[in-house]
C-alpha cells in the first residue's frame, strides 16, 4: 500500500515538472464563427509545448449570422472538440456575450474572472500566455477589472490588417470589428506584452480540401467533425471558391507561431496613430509549407481516438 501511495506521488510530481517546462496558455476563441478556430484549437490540444489552461469563448456579433449569443455557440463547439478528443482536464468558460460599449462599466464573465484568476498565479519572469483568435472582449475586460495582471500575461491577437512597409493600419477586419474599444485598448496599455499575428500575415496559412482526406482519418472522430465543418459551413464573405477547396486558415498561423515561431519572422512597430504611442511585435512572414507539414505530423495522434 505505501508502495502504490509514493507512485502515484511520484507521478503526480513528474507531471508537475513536464507541465512547468511547457507553455502555459488560454485559448480565447470565436469557435463558432468559422472553420479555422476548430483546426486551430486541434492543433493546440496537440501541441506538446503547451499546457492549455482553459479555452474560453468570445462573442462575434458583427456575423450576418449572429444569434443571441454567440458567445455560447462558441463554447458548445469548444466543449465538443474537448469531448471528442476525450480530454477532461481542460475547462471550457463562457465569455462574454456582448462588446464592450464603455470602459468604465465592464462586467466580468465566467471567461474573464478564470482569466484574472489564472494570471494571477504567474508572474513577469513566468509569465502566462493569452492568445485570442476572435475580438478582445475577454481579454479587455479581464485587464480592465484588474489591471494588476498586465505584469504577468503576454498577449497574442489575430487580427487587423497592416503594411510592414509603410506602418499603416486597417483596423476594418472582422476580430477588430467585433469589439472596436476592446482592441483599442489593448494597443492604448502601456505596459502590456502585445503581439499581433495579422490578416496581412495570416491570409497566407492556406489548407487545401484534400488535405483532409490525406491527413484526418474518417475513423477519426475528430477528423469526422473537422471534415464534416468544413464541408457544411457556408461562407457568408466571399462568392469565390464556391467548391471550397481552399481555406485560409487564420487561427493556425498565430497558434504555430507560438508553438514554432522559428517559422516565422516579426518585427516591432509603432502602434496606430490615433493609439498611445508604443512598440508592439507583428508578425510578417511565415515559412506556411513548414508549418503545415509540422501541424498534420502532430494531428496524427488523434487518429488513435475513435467515437
Amino acid at each position: 500500500m505505501i508502495f502504490k501511495v509514493r507512485f502515484f506521488i511520484l507521478v503526480f510530481l513528474f507531471i508537475g515538472f513536464l507541465n512547468a517546462q511547457k507553455i502555459p496558455i488560454i485559448i480565447d476563441t470565436d469557435s463558432a464563427n468559422e472553420v479555422d478556430d476548430l483546426f486551430a484549437i486541434s492543433g493546440a490540444l496537440s501541441e506538446p509545448t503547451f499546457n492549455i489552461l482553459g479555452i474560453t469563448a468570445s462573442q462575434f456579433n458583427t456575423s450576418p449570422l449572429a444569434s443571441l449569443n454567440t458567445a455560447l455557440e462558441s463554447k458548445k463547439i469548444n466543449d465538443k472538440i474537448l469531448q471528442l478528443v476525450n480530454i477532461n482536464s481542460i475547462p471550457s468558460l463562457l465569455g462574454s456575450p456582448d462588446p464592450i460599449n464603455n470602459l468604465l462599466s465592464v462586467k466580468n464573465s465566467q471567461a474573464s474572472s478564470f482569466i484574472i484568476k489564472k494570471a494571477r498565479l504567474y508572474s513577469n519572469e513566468n509569465p502566462l500566455y493569452i492568445v485570442i483568435l476572435g475580438s478582445c472582449t475577454n481579454v479587455a475586460s479581464a485587464i480592465i477589472n484588474a489591471p494588476d495582471i498586465k505584469k504577468n500575461i503576454k498577449v497574442f491577437y489575430l487580427g487587423f490588417w497592416h503594411n510592414p512597409l509603410t506602418n499603416l493600419y486597417n483596423k476594418n477586419e472582422f476580430n477588430s470589428r467585433n469589439d472596436p474599444l476592446a482592441i483599442n485598448f489593448l494597443l492604448d496599455s502601456a505596459d502590456l506584452d502585445l503581439t499581433v499575428m495579422t490578416a496581412t500575415t495570416s491570409q497566407h496559412m492556406i489548407f487545401n480540401r484534400n488535405e483532409l482526406e490525406l491527413y484526418l482519418s474518417n475513423n477519426n472522430a475528430l477528423g469526422s467533425y473537422l471534415i464534416d465543418r468544413w464541408d457544411s459551413y457556408e461562407r457568408w464573405w466571399t462568392k469565390e471558391d464556391k467548391e471550397k477547396k481552399h481555406w485560409i486558415m487564420w487561427d493556425i498561423a498565430i497558434i504555430e507561431a507560438i508553438a514554432n515561431n522559428y517559422y516565422f519572422e516579426f518585427d516591432l512597430f509603432e502602434t496606430p496613430v490615433e493609439n498611445f504611442n508604443r512598440k508592439i511585435k507583428i508578425f510578417t512572414k511565415i515559412n506556411v509549407s513548414e508549418v503545415k507539414k509540422k501541424y498534420w505530423k502532430k494531428l496524427q495522434k488523434f487518429n488513435k481516438i475513435n467515437p
